[in-house]
């Protein structure tokens, strides 16, 4: 079966613009993500500085969405489905990582990663269940 190419196109676009952001706006995308910006104390998480890190994920979010630019451009369905398979880990790392590290200002943001999990598993199955 061939699938529409409509939701690896929206989530690579969503991915491309969260690693825009990162090189942008580091100081949002901590908040964004969920997380206060280094050295900030926990009676001002807003108040700190930016670590060279963010770029790295930064960088991670580019590759994710042009890569689902690519194979999806390229027609390999089935890396599609394998490749939103394997974010379904990123998002769970993600909300662990804030969960842990987010404080008690961004700690509920980690509900929104693993909420990602909704959607990304939701299309796995149906791109695994309609491909069988």
């Amino acid at each position: 079966m061939s699938f529409s190419p409509i939701p690896a196109y929206v989530f690579g676009t969503i991915f491309t613009g969260i690693g825009v952001l990162s090189f942008l706006a580091p100081e949002t995308d901590y908040a964004v993500f969920g997380l206060p910006l280094e050295g900030a104390s926990p009676a001002s998480p807003t108040k700190g500085g930016v670590s060279p890190f963010v770029y790295a994920k930064g960088a991670r979010d580019l590759a994710f969405g042009f890569t689902y630019f690519a194979l999806q451009y390229r027609g390999l369905e089935e890396a599609v489905t394998i490749f939103s398979a394997v974010l379904c880990t990123v998002a769970l790392m993600d909300g662990a990582i804030v969960s842990k590290f987010g404080g008690d200002q961004y700690k509920g943001k980690s509900w929104g990663h693993w909420g990602g999990l909704l959607p990304f598993g939701a299309y796995v199955a149906y791109r695994v269940q309609n491909s069988l």
